[in-house]
């Protein structure tokens, strides 16, 4: 009787890891080094963004969606913001690769 409940219990257990969905990241986020904006309009553009001196930039595209604040307070995508930032955070999205939320910290205020 034990060795068909043990039975039982593996192939309940088998069973429920079959139906374990994978996790899949949506978003993922850089705390950058440097940044540097190009905007194309209200609300359009894109940035390079760079995690270490020696990383490779990685392009992400900005849109009216974007949240940007400059530090911690909130802004518009517009050209104001374009331009080389030394470090903030970029969380964007994995498909499209246009950034979510952008908070850049001005050079002096770490300072």
């Amino acid at each position: 009787m034990k060795f068909l409940k043990a039975i039982g219990l593996m192939t309940g257990l088998l069973w429920c890891m079959g139906l374990q969905a994978d996790l899949v990241a949506v978003q993922e986020a850089i705390e950058a080094y440097d940044i540097s904006i190009d905007m194309h309009g209200t609300g359009k553009g894109y940035m390079l963004v760079r995690a270490c001196d020696s990383c490779k930039p990685v392009r992400i595209g900005i849109d009216s969606n974007t949240a940007v604040r400059i530090d911690g307070n909130p802004v518009k995508t517009s050209r104001h913001i374009e331009g080389k930032w030394s470090g903030g955070v970029v969380i964007y999205d994995t498909k499209s690769r246009v950034a979510v939320r952008l908070s850049l910290i001005h050079p002096s205020a770490g300072s």
